[in-house]
């Protein structure tokens, strides 16, 4: 339907933009990195709505921080 069709559209593009931003962020491995980011993406989301915490984002954006550093001191 209709609401796949976006929900897949915009899956697309996030996934591309992380790609190009790790890419410009000077990754190592820029699809590894974007991938994993996007999954850290989804836990962010999924976990704030479970648990009602807005404070989710806090942790998924010190998690993330953790593993572009990685991602670029490995390149």
């Amino acid at each position: 339907g209709v609401v796949e069709e976006v929900s897949d559209t915009n899956r697309v593009w996030t996934r591309a933009l992380l790609t190009d931003l790790a890419r410009e962020a000077g990754a190592d491995d820029p699809d590894v990195l974007a991938q994993r980011l996007l999954l850290l993406y989804d836990g962010a989301i999924v976990g704030s709505k479970m648990d009602h915490r807005a404070d989710v984002g806090v942790a998924a954006r010190d998690t993330a921080v953790v593993l572009i550093d990685l991602a670029i001191a490995g390149s």
